[in-house]
């Protein structure tokens, strides 16, 4: 098989615009809640973002493509832009996905403020409120990078060959990914994202409550996304996400 024929390149080029766009709409933020730090530790803004960002690239050229490849075998993907490359339009479907998950999005995002401030902060100031102090506008710009990042990474990458790998050791007998397999995948990679906050440098004065906290928060997000993209595709996780972040950093955000 010919290298042109692995993958729909037209929605791998694509994605990776948009995934190189949000590093972009990312910077003033990373700017804001980074600079001290890292002058703190004796580095260089300019040098310690271009490093970032070609690192960032080069997972997105490797993750994207991974994801292309393996989501084809086990029915996983972007649907609708894969119909848009090959000249379909969009499904009658694509609305109501819109909907749906703006929908659990904007739940999503209410939940998680509101328990991370009524339930996880108790006595101290909630972690939520260090993700605030950034002006609004690159609050809204962050939001973008937040929801193609984490999609792209989590989703498309990382819970495709989690998924994949579990069709490999067990499938239906219409050759797909088992129910129970899919679920595992979507667990497995909410878990290991949440948990990067345990060893994260932006949480050591953090309680543990509140780093518990984050954990299960990010489970239940991911859950949700999770789901969205095995039953909906990559768009509907990314809206969902893009809705959750915008909820929590932006309208929610600008009342406190």
């Amino acid at each position: 098989m010919k290298l042109r024929d692995l993958v729909d390149w037209n929605v791998y080029w694509l994605l990776f615009m948009v995934a190189e766009f949000s590093l972009l709409l990312a910077l003033p933020y990373s700017i804001s809640v980074s600079t001290d730090m890292i002058y703190d530790l004796g580095g260089s803004l300019p040098n310690v973002l271009a490093v970032q960002f070609a690192r960032s690239t080069i997972l997105f050229l490797l993750f994207i493509f991974i994801g292309l490849y393996l989501g084809k075998k086990v029915g996983l993907g972007a649907p609708f832009l894969g119909s848009l490359s090959e000249g379909k339009g969009l499904d009658k479907s694509f609305f109501p996905s819109v909907k749906l998950s703006i929908f659990l999005g904007a739940l999503t995002g209410a939940i998680i403020f509101i328990l991370s401030w009524l339930v996880f902060s108790m006595s101290t100031e909630p972690f939520i409120s260090l993700l605030l102090t950034p002006p609004l506008w690159q609050r809204f710009l962050y939001s973008f990078y937040a929801a193609a990042v984490e999609e792209i990474l989590l989703r498309y990458f990382l819970m495709t060959l989690f998924v994949w790998i579990s069709w490999k050791i067990r499938k239906t007998s219409e050759n797909r990914p088992t129910n129970t397999g899919i679920w595992l995948s979507i667990l497995l990679v909410s878990l290991i994202y949440g948990s990067v906050y345990l060893i994260s440098p932006s949480t050591m004065d953090v309680g543990q409550l509140q780093i518990w906290g984050i954990v299960i928060l990010n489970v239940i997000a991911g859950t949700v996304f999770g789901w969205l993209y095995w039953k909906k595709g990559l768009e509907a996780a990314f809206l969902a996400n893009l809705t959750t972040s915008l909820m929590i950093l932006v309208v929610l955000g600008s009342l406190f």
